[in-house]
């Protein structure tokens, strides 16, 4: 029941942060938005700070079960843009309030300490999965391709976050994710 709750919490901190920024996210409204008593956020994680490792790690854990399936196959780079198309909607759709959460997380690590290595840990794992599968692929130097193609989808997610007035739709999200996995040679 206690890991349920904090889940809960984690869940609804995530939400907050998704819809009102990180200014916005306080226990009382971690609270409100979970459908819990006052007070609830603050016994399972009691410091911001706190609040904010179970955010990160909430994220990281539903990100990296949204990426289990995925896979880059040797030589295909059609697949390997189709397989990343489709985290990318995922991303920008179910998946979207975590997507917002995660990047204003990234934002505040920059600024303060506090989250930077717990951060920078999870990055490492995304990084060392993604050159493994573009190693996978054939991929001459895939750790140095792997920095690059995390940022270009993060530059692609934050683009389609940042400007609702321009949409990411299938289509455009393909062609972009197609010509970046064609810069790394797959």
């Amino acid at each position: 029941m206690v890991i349920a709750r904090r889940v809960r919490v984690a869940d609804a901190a995530v939400e907050v942060i998704a819809d009102e920024g990180l200014r916005g996210l306080t226990h009382r409204a971690v609270d409100a938005r979970a459908g819990l008593p006052e007070g609830s956020a603050s016994s399972c994680f009691r410091t911001r700070l706190a609040l904010l490792r179970a955010v990160l790690d909430r994220v990281v854990e539903l990100d990296e079960a949204a990426l289990a399936g995925l896979e880059f196959p040797p030589g295909d780079a059609a697949a390997v843009a189709d397989a990343l198309t489709g985290f990318l909607e995922y991303s920008l759709g179910p998946g979207r309030a975590r997507t917002r959460a995660r990047l204003e997380l990234y934002l505040d690590a920059a600024r303060r300490p506090g989250l930077r290595e717990p951060l920078a840990a999870a990055n490492a794992r995304f990084l060392d999965r993604a050159a493994s599968g573009l190693a996978a692929a054939g991929v001459a130097d895939p750790r140095g391709a792997a920095r690059l193609l995390l940022a270009q989808l993060d530059g692609l997610l934050y683009d389609a976050l940042a400007r609702p007035f321009a949409p990411a739709d299938r289509a455009w999200l393909r062609r972009a994710v197609g010509a970046a996995v064609r810069s790394l040679q797959v």
